[in-house]
């Protein structure tokens, strides 16, 4: 089969996206990555040299680059996302763009229009977290209806990357005007993409919104706009224009309540717990690897023979392990996107999808901003 030739927009060096969309796209056998193109000059060179990468071209123009792909990544700053998605589809070539969808659902929606415009080609969102095994299993013991009905949900998660506040910079995600929200939808899409994708049939559409966020760390060094490794530009310091940490709560159609929290300073541990009135499982760091935590009020739960109180480790059956990441975040989505490339498919992943998943985040920005609930019905 003739091999998808794909580039990659953005080679930034921070949490390095660029590199795990390569390295996905390596191990994926429909896709060879032929470029790679960053606005700012010599830094996709830079990331090339970096990563001894070999047979993959740094350009020095759009136009280089539009000519050298049939398919493209986007990972650039969220308020790029859209304006750039269209010039791809402009140029005739599929588009993978990163999460979160947007700064806001109206600077979004000029993508999703212009995937409208051009059903010949293949738009999707990177919400890449859905293949990881526990996040699969959890699926199917949902769709089993073991659980019986859900009651509520607590998602909790984050990083610490950025949370020295010395000697980690000004980057565009810490700025209102360039991210949008901060914590909050550079997690927060994550979890609502799970929680939505995984529970929507039995627990309803979000409807009610509440939201609280904080800037725990107010300003940081600013970066050097000429230097491809990010430097520090001098001791000048400015402000930091969104959330490092949030809090918000839904709650859906169906009177079922979601609580996030997330947070970009230091978080200790992860957990996605669901809680059904037949019991309860959840995805955290407390278990160890190859398990989810379980608990059932009826029955014991799998590779046990007796009803026990409070959840067990339950290992993660086979058939999940290790298929839908290959050990890289994004082999799953892109994937997903390859194979819609090479078979004429629809994506279930799409741009109206990021749109959907960008109208919650502005939902819980607003009750957040304006310190009051948000009804979306």
């Amino acid at each position: 089969m003739e091999q998808i030739r794909v580039g990659i927009i953005g080679t930034g060096f921070t949490i390095g996206i660029a590199k795990s969309h390569y390295d996905a796209y390596q191990k994926c056998d429909k896709t060879t990555v032929t470029a790679f193109y960053d606005i700012l000059p010599g830094r996709s060179q830079a990331f090339i040299e970096k990563h001894k990468i070999e047979g993959v071209k740094a350009c020095e123009t759009l136009e280089e680059f539009f000519s050298m792909v049939d398919a493209v990544s986007l990972c650039i700053p969220n308020c790029f996302h859209a304006d750039m998605a269209v010039k791809v589809m402009e140029a005739g070539k599929h588009v993978l763009v990163e999460k979160p969808f947007s700064t806001d659902v109206e600077t979004g929606r000029k993508a999703v229009e212009a995937a409208k415009a051009h059903p010949e080609l293949v738009a999707m969102t990177s919400f890449n977290y859905r293949e990881q095994c526990a996040v699969q299993y959890m699926k199917e013991i949902i769709d089993s209806g073991v659980l019986g009905k859900i009651r509520f949900i607590r998602h909790h998660g984050g990083g610490g990357r950025i949370a020295d506040s010395e000697k980690v910079y000004l980057e565009w995600r810490m700025r209102k005007e360039t991210s949008g929200t901060g914590s909050l939808a550079d997690f927060g899409a994550h979890m609502l993409d799970l929680s939505d994708w995984m529970l929507r049939e039995q627990c309803g559409e979000m409807v009610t919104f509440t939201g609280t966020t904080v800037t725990s760390i107010p300003e940081r060094y600013v970066i050097d706009p000429t230097s491809a490794a990010g430097e520090k530009e001098s001791d000048r310091k400015a402000p930091v224009t969104n959330d490092d940490t949030a809090t918000f709560c839904a709650i859906t159609d169906k009177g079922v309540m979601f609580s996030f929290m997330t947070s970009r300073i230091n978080f200790s541990g992860a957990e996605f717990e669901i809680v059904g009135e037949n019991g309860s499982i959840s995805n955290s760091d407390k278990w160890p690897a190859g398990t989810i935590g379980m608990m059932l009020k009826n029955a014991p739960v799998p590779g046990q023979t007796e009803i026990k109180f409070g959840m067990t480790p339950v290992p993660i059956p086979e058939k999940y392990l290790g298929e839908g990441t290959k050990g890289v975040s994004h082999y799953g989505v892109i994937c997903e996107f390859a194979d819609c490339i090479a078979n004429g498919k629809k994506p279930v992943r799409d741009l109206e999808r990021g749109l959907y998943i960008q109208q919650l985040i502005d939902n819980f920005a607003k009750a957040a901003a304006e310190g009051r609930t948000v009804v979306a019905r």
